[in-house]
């Protein structure tokens, strides 16, 4: 009876598998259980971290985190140039995947992939007037506003960026 009841145990006890859950599989620095990535494939180490924060910007693979996150936010491989871009981006001021896919997407909802062409800031500087016109309903900017939107051309250096400034500035009540 004894002997019968343990087989009964043995039998209809849930098979346990032998592979581990971890954060490992999702950033693939461990090797997968079922086959179906490669350890490091992602651009992270093949060391078994298992949060993105335990893995140090030093040893991250940067071209491959990068195009895995732009593929994912846009659906597409980037160009060239926006490769070269979003690389330096990571490196130089983001220096996180949480800061990356945040900025990516900030630049998908304006209808951006990240490289701006850069206009000449002395056509900028002729053109203050208009955008401050075609946003603020008309209106002149005083020498105070004009000062202040001359001194942004430096962070916005297209005129869609700076219009769209403008209209932030405007929508908030924000005056100079």
């Amino acid at each position: 009876m004894f002997l019968l009841g343990a087989c009964c145990v043995i039998v209809f006890v849930p098979k346990i598998s032998l592979a581990h859950r971890s954060g490992c599989h999702t950033l693939h620095t461990c090797s997968s259980d079922t086959d179906k990535y490669v350890c490091g494939d992602l651009g992270y180490p093949c060391d078994g971290s298992s949060s993105i924060k335990d893995v140090p910007l030093s040893v991250i693979n940067v071209p491959l985190v990068v195009e895995k996150v732009f593929i994912e936010k846009f659906g597409r491989r980037p160009s060239d140039a926006e490769s070269v871009f979003w690389k330096s981006r990571f490196r130089t001021d983001k220096g996180s995947l949480y800061k990356l896919r945040r900025v990516m997407a900030w630049h998908k909802s304006v209808g951006s992939f990240g490289p701006v062409v850069v206009v000449d800031s002395a056509s900028m500087v002729k053109n203050i007037n208009a955008m401050f016109r075609s946003v603020y309903d008309g209106r002149d900017p005083v020498v105070t506003e004009n000062q202040y939107w001359i001194s942004r051309i430096i962070d916005k250096p297209t005129e869609q960026a700076m219009k769209d400034a403008m209209l932030f500035h405007k929508g908030n009540n924000i005056q100079h």
